[in-house]
């Protein structure tokens, strides 16, 4: 049986399951967006949502 992590509360200083985190797709999906918008953009989504 896989562990339960509150990645919110335990994973601040990095991801505790390594490979067997079951949220690797949004970890590359998240690389993903910053490696390909530009700070502006990310600023911009960011003033938007807060």
């Amino acid at each position: 049986m896989a562990r339960q992590v509150d990645c919110q509360k335990e994973c601040t200083n990095g991801c505790i399951l390594g490979d067997k985190c079951p949220n690797l797709e949004y970890l590359a999906q998240a690389r993903k967006l910053l490696a390909e918008t530009s700070i502006d953009k990310l600023i911009e989504i960011s003033d938007s949502r807060f």
